[in-house]
């Protein structure tokens, strides 16, 4: 399968602030994880995939062609950032309607095209609602849809799943997957979370200081990172009852509880404790509003890969 993206010493930086250095990675067609710490350089990856910045140094080629300043290519795209800048004040609709017209998209197919997109992410009944009275995982639907809107050939997903709890991350994956496997559009994601990135593919390139360490297959990896225990941030209400479902389903070797809206429990299976904990949360009477893997574990496996 030819790449559809292909980077060769490919290097940006910011006056004297490196964003990238020196990075070589090829991305077939398919689902790809760009999983790195904070700082790694995923964001000026995708800006430089995107054509919005110049490389300082060596080369990038998306679909075979230098994206910068290269309107053919940038049609092809659709990004879903991984800041949140949406107009409270417009409806869903509104707002992926005008994604549509800056995209370029025939007024005549918009209607059309919304009305699919609406259907393939779950919120047919909530488009006509204002983006102010959306949940966080609404507003991770809504950035995505307005990515779809020009049917684009490749998806560039920023931090997809960032602040989602895990209910709200689990229909996100679901979706993200069903964008490949059902609709046809190959997809690069990036997380800080590589546990994130194995529930929706197996090829991933891990980033960091601006270089990708490792790519391929993502058992490799886990094999170096599972011999870590890891630290599992949990913030809600009700967490008393969770951590005792935790305990008596042997998923946490510890639980520490910062406040009793705050606990972190240490694991030694990060993706049976991810696949386990949406059941425990549903059966008990406690309510998540953020789950995430502390960035510690996973900036001590980059330094071993990094440095030996």
């Amino acid at each position: 399968m030819r790449d559809i993206i292909n980077a060769e010493e490919l290097s940006k930086w910011y006056g004297d602030v490196i964003g990238l250095n020196s990075m070589n990675l090829a991305i077939k067609p398919g689902i790809t994880g760009i999983v790195g710490p904070n700082g790694a350089g995923k964001s000026t990856f995708f800006k430089l995939i995107m054509g919005l910045l110049k490389p300082s140094m060596g080369e990038i080629l998306v679909f075979g062609e230098k994206p910068w300043k290269n309107n053919k290519i940038h049609k092809k795209m659709g990004f879903c950032p991984d800041y949140e800048s949406l107009p409270n004040r417009a409806t869903g609709y509104e707002y992926i309607k005008l994604i549509g017209s800056l995209q370029g998209v025939e007024k005549k197919d918009i209607e059309k095209r919304i009305d699919e997109i609406s259907e393939v992410i779950g919120m047919e009944k909530e488009l006509k609602r204002k983006i102010e009275g959306y949940s966080k995982g609404m507003k991770q639907r809504i950035k995505i849809a307005a990515s779809l809107i020009n049917d684009p050939e490749l998806l560039l997903l920023d931090e997809p799943l960032s602040g989602t709890d895990p209910l709200v991350r689990k229909e996100l994956i679901d979706i993200i997957k069903s964008l490949h496997h059902e609709h046809g559009h190959n997809i690069l994601v990036s997380s800080h979370v590589l546990f994130e990135i194995e529930r929706l593919t197996q090829n991933i390139a891990l980033m960091y200081k601006g270089r990708t360490v490792a790519t391929g297959h993502i058992t490799e990896i886990r094999d170096l990172i599972d011999e870590h225990p890891h630290n599992i941030l949990i913030q809600g209400s009700g967490l008393k009852e969770l951590a005792k479902k935790l305990i008596d389903a042997d998923l946490a070797l510890s639980i520490k509880f910062k406040d009793e809206d705050e606990l972190v429990t240490e694991v030694e299976d990060p993706n049976r404790f991810f696949d386990d904990v949406p059941a425990l949360i549903l059966n008990s009477n406690c309510k998540i509003d953020t789950i995430y893997s502390l960035d510690d574990n996973l900036e001590a496996v980059f330094k071993y890969l990094v440095e030996g």
